[in-house]
């Protein structure tokens, strides 16, 4: 078993707050949810199932959703990580974190979505012209993957929150 699998099998929470992530902002938006899938052994290991929603910013905040969840959530768990200091519930938070931050990232069938819905919304809509580069940036992101650019996310808000510490706290 490689080691992309073996993190893969450790970070399924964050599989599962990635498609949350679509699916609360679909309940955000009053966009009906058909069917959720939020954690499955194949290839999508989750998904959501939604009607089209009435606006491309719409379509853009559902594709978004588990990016901007999952680095709350993880922002979140590393900051309670080291109000556990030398507890196991310290290693819990950073899994937890970890695991939502490296599994925050659009698929590449979310950039696929975001595309169509931009083509869809143009017309009318000139914030759609958006969904075209974000598409690409999703995309090249995916394939940036291969270099753990994902694993490299989860430890870069890990240290975001570590380096920022002295200034949440006031002596």
């Amino acid at each position: 078993m490689g080691f992309r699998k073996i993190l893969s099998a450790l970070t399924i929470p964050g599989v599962v707050i990635h498609e949350y992530g679509h699916k609360l902002f679909c309940d955000l938006l009053n966009v009906k949810v058909k069917k959720v899938c939020y954690f499955r052994f194949g290839n999508p290991a989750g998904y959501v199932i939604h009607e089209e929603p009435r606006t491309f910013l719409h379509s853009l905040l559902i594709v978004l959703g588990p990016f901007i969840l999952g680095s709350v959530l993880a922002i979140i768990c590393y900051f309670y990580s080291f109000l556990y200091k030398g507890e196991i519930v310290e290693y819990i938070f950073i899994w937890l974190g970890f695991s939502s931050a490296y599994n925050c990232f659009p698929s590449d069938q979310d950039a696929k979505v975001l595309w169509r819905e931009s083509n869809r919304h143009l017309k009318r809509d000139l914030l759609a012209l958006i969904g075209y580069p974000f598409s690409v940036l999703i995309w090249l992101e995916n394939r940036l993957s291969y270099f753990y650019l994902d694993a490299i996310y989860g430890f870069a808000l890990y240290l975001l929150v570590f380096l920022n510490l002295p200034i949440l706290y006031f002596p």
